[in-house]
């Protein structure tokens, strides 16, 4: 692991996501993106003082004094990045910041791509009713469409907590960016891997035969330190959420690719639900985007 990318918007949130994403780094001997994005509604370039930039990060020279409120915001946003920056906390880590003008999902997606991101950690507010609004656009754009894993967490943890990691699918996919995926998780934070089924009368499977695919998926795929289980509830999304609370897990980690096997837990129902009202942090990858 090289790089991985922390948007900020300077919340409580986005600091326990910096925290966590410090350790990981520290751990890793990785290099920290700390990435701000200004949402800019228009479509030209953004002037900054007597420079423009825009979601790129490409820089010329000019000045449009209609922009003055942006140019303002830029300076205090460039003094809020140095005060996180200068956190006694983050002195062994390399942090570069970044900050960008225009739609805040499409820079990250863009910063991805040219930082070679290999995780991107968030923090979330969550919701703590199931009939309250799912998370933002951006948080619901990042963990549907990255093409690395997204870390999504609402509450401070420290990376030495994390020793019980729940994987949530339906065991029928076996395709070797999945697997490396999870594996590469669980390595990272060196953690037991609770395999779970949540069985719901809409997908309802006999215990048995549950139980024996998930030994032949854990067996042809070589996860060691693994436990297993199945799981009733009605909903698939509520019932992670239930069983991470009950069998006092510290993180979910779900998956998905396209709109077949395991995608069903990967929709804006299921796993977008999961990031929202979990109050342990989620990891996200989607299978059809990630690098091989």
């Amino acid at each position: 692991m090289k790089k991985i990318i922390v948007p900020t918007d300077f919340s409580n949130q986005a600091k326990y996501a910096l925290d966590l994403a410090a350790e990981i780094a520290e751990k890793a001997g990785a290099q920290i993106v700390l990435l701000h994005v200004i949402e800019y509604a228009k479509t030209q370039t953004t002037f900054i003082g007597s420079y423009a930039l825009n979601t790129m990060g490409t820089i010329s020279t000019g000045v449009d004094m209609d922009d003055i409120y942006y140019i303002e915001l830029y300076k205090r946003r460039r003094q809020q990045m140095a005060d996180v920056i200068a956190d006694p906390s983050y002195a062994n880590i390399k942090i570069v910041d970044k900050i960008m003008l225009g739609n805040p999902y499409y820079a990250i997606e863009e910063e991805i791509t040219s930082s070679d991101a290999d995780l991107i950690v968030m923090g979330t507010t969550g919701v703590s009713d199931w009939e309250e609004s799912l998370i933002g656009s951006t948080a619901e754009k990042v963990v549907r469409y990255a093409s690395c894993p997204v870390l999504t967490l609402r509450n401070p943890i420290r990376l030495q907590n994390i020793n019980r990691i729940v994987l949530a699918c339906d065991f029928k996919e076996q395709k070797p960016v999945y697997i490396s995926s999870v594996q590469m998780i669980q390595k990272l934070f060196e953690a037991e891997l609770h395999l779970v089924y949540i069985n719901t009368p809409n997908h309802f499977i006999n215990e048995r035969d549950i139980i024996r695919g998930m030994r032949k998926f854990a067996k042809d795929n070589g996860l060691d330190n693994h436990h297993i289980h199945v799981y009733c509830h009605k909903h698939e999304e509520e019932g992670i959420v239930w069983f991470t609370e009950d069998h006092r897990m510290d993180m979910v980690m779900l998956a998905t690719e396209g709109r077949t096997g395991i995608s069903r837990l990967f929709e804006r129902s299921i796993a977008e639900d999961v990031v929202n009202f979990s109050k342990k942090p989620v990891i996200t990858f989607n299978i059809h985007r990630m690098k091989k």
